[in-house]
């Protein structure tokens, strides 16, 4: 039995036609696989992308909050040595304490940094109603160190290190 060599040819074609459509269809499918595996890969990223932005977007509405509030609070700076030292003074002879010494510190830290030791002396609840005051201050101040010694039964030494800013003009 022989096959002429057009029948030959005819099917050889239509093996060839079916063989392309079936590797078309294999390279679609395996481009396919891949696009899904970068369609999860970008889903992940998406969620942790959004996961990110809320949390730095709940940071801002903090961050809004306490500038809003900062800028409510009514502060200054002293202008000079002079205006810090008054501050300081009128803060101890309002808490009855007595100040024995007011030295300024040099430190190397900024050229803006003002920095004094106070040595007072008084009752323990005058020395305290004192802190108390200068945190109440609208002067920023910050107490560096603290050393309190008792001096008698009814008195306490305390050696204050304050800092604060210099604001010049």
């Amino acid at each position: 039995m022989k096959i002429s060599t057009k029948k030959t040819l005819i099917i050889f074609v239509f093996c060839l036609l079916i063989g392309s459509f079936l590797w078309f269809q294999y390279a679609l499918c395996s481009n396919i696989i891949i696009k899904k595996a970068a369609i999860a890969s970008l889903s992940k990223e998406k969620a942790t992308l959004r996961e990110a932005i809320s949390r730095k977007y709940a940071l801002l509405i903090a961050y809004k909050d306490v500038v809003q509030k900062v800028g409510t609070f009514q502060f200054s700076f002293p202008t000079d040595n002079v205006a810090f030292f008054a501050a300081l003074e009128g803060i101890m002879a309002s808490s009855s304490l007595k100040i024995i010494a007011i030295n300024p510190i040099s430190r190397s830290c900024a050229d803006y940094v003002t920095a004094v030791r106070v040595t007072c002396e008084g009752d323990c609840y005058e020395l305290l109603d004192a802190i108390s005051r200068m945190r109440n201050s609208k002067m920023i101040m910050r107490l560096s160190s603290l050393e309190i010694t008792e001096k008698d039964k009814d008195c306490v030494r305390a050696d204050i290190l304050i800092e604060t800013i210099i604001h010049r003009k």
